[in-house]
Parts: structure tokens; C-alpha cells; sequence
């Protein structure tokens, strides 16, 4: 089992910060297949 709790990833420059993810749970038994995509692929 894969298991994140309150996962943030935050993106800075000096006058602002991007949120990618925020308090994000996540959790992934086994045999089970997970994808995050966005914008970018």
C-alpha cells in the first residue's frame, strides 16, 4: 500500500506560490494503478 496524508506541493517565486497540490490524501492498495495528470501530461 502506497497511503500520503495532507500532501502539499507548493511551486515559489518571489511574488507568488502556485499550489500543485494541497492537503491532498492519496492512498493506493496493492494491484491497483494511479495516474495524475495536468496541463502539462
Amino acid at each position: 500500500m502506497i497511503k500520503t496524508e495532507k500532501l502539499t506541493k507548493i511551486f515559489s517565486t518571489e511574488e507568488i506560490e502556485t499550489f500543485a497540490l494541497n492537503s491532498v490524501d492519496i492512498h493506493v492498495k496493492k494491484g491497483e494503478f494511479v495516474a495524475i495528470m495536468g496541463p502539462s501530461g
